[in-house]
């Protein structure tokens, strides 16, 4: 196994996020067998995997989808794991989840709505302001149903509508399944515009390449457990021990 498997690196910037020893899983399932990992303020972090090996269980536990069996969450060194999901969007955490979960006859406005009803009134209106400055593709079709849309433009939905809960760590779930890797590009880009901002990017991925492109910090699951973990450029180098772990 390479030197950097196994403990999470320690963090060189404060904690926005924490996971220790985590398990979870549904119904009588256990799915993360332990999962420990650290995400840095205003860094984006790659969560790395094969379909199957445990990455969008964390990300629903981390954003109360589901209850931890064991293990603590926490978000800037409170505790959060267990709560309601409504309880951990008001904490500060966003989620785009794998599939993006868009209702295909609501509009787009309407999508960005709902995700306000989470966040401080008086912050509304900034808030859709910089989603949609943020997203300007969007932005021309507020009254379009989300069905219409193509892919990209429902991811961007997607993250404009967690963006809406005024998250501090947002939490993106696959954002790169069925698009064009030219769609994919341009989604990543904005997020050097949300560190910017302080915040934070735990990020799932199957794509190697994708993942690597964006992100500060790696960790590679497999079957539920954190396998290796480091810089992109750390695991990158050591090609042979990433293909064996993801298969490719």
């Amino acid at each position: 196994m390479s030197a950097t498997a196994a403990a999470a690196p320690r963090a060189e910037r404060p904690a926005a996020l924490e996971v220790e020893n985590v398990v979870a899983g549904i119904g009588p399932l256990t799915i993360l067998q332990g999962v420990s990992l650290t995400v840095d303020a205003g860094g984006v972090t790659v969560l790395l995997g094969a379909n199957g090996a445990g990455k969008t269980t964390l990300l629903r536990t981390v954003a109360g989808l589901l209850a931890p069996r064991s293990g603590r969450i926490l978000l800037y060194g409170e505790p959060i794991g267990g709560r309601a999901a409504h309880l951990v969007a008001r904490a500060g955490i966003g989620h785009v989840p794998s599939g993006r979960e868009l209702f295909s006859r609501m509009s787009v406005s309407d999508h960005i709505e709902l995700g306000a009803r989470l966040c401080e009134p008086k912050r509304r209106a900034e808030l859709r302001d910089r989603v949609l400055t943020l997203f300007p593709e969007i932005a021309a079709r507020l009254r379009q149903a989300a069905g219409t849309l193509s892919g990209g433009e429902q991811m961007m939905v997607a993250i404009a509508r967690a963006l809406m809960t005024d998250p501090r760590v947002l939490l993106i779930d696959e954002p790169s399944t069925g698009l064009a890797p030219k769609v994919v590009l341009s989604i990543f880009r904005t997020l050097p515009q949300l560190q910017s901002r302080g915040m934070s990017v735990p990020l799932a991925e199957q794509s190697l390449r994708s993942g690597f492109s964006v992100a500060d910090r790696a960790y590679i699951l497999r079957d539920g457990r954190i396998v290796m973990s480091g810089r992109p450029a750390e695991l990158a180098a050591d090609a042979g021990v990433v293909k064996a772990y993801l298969g490719g």
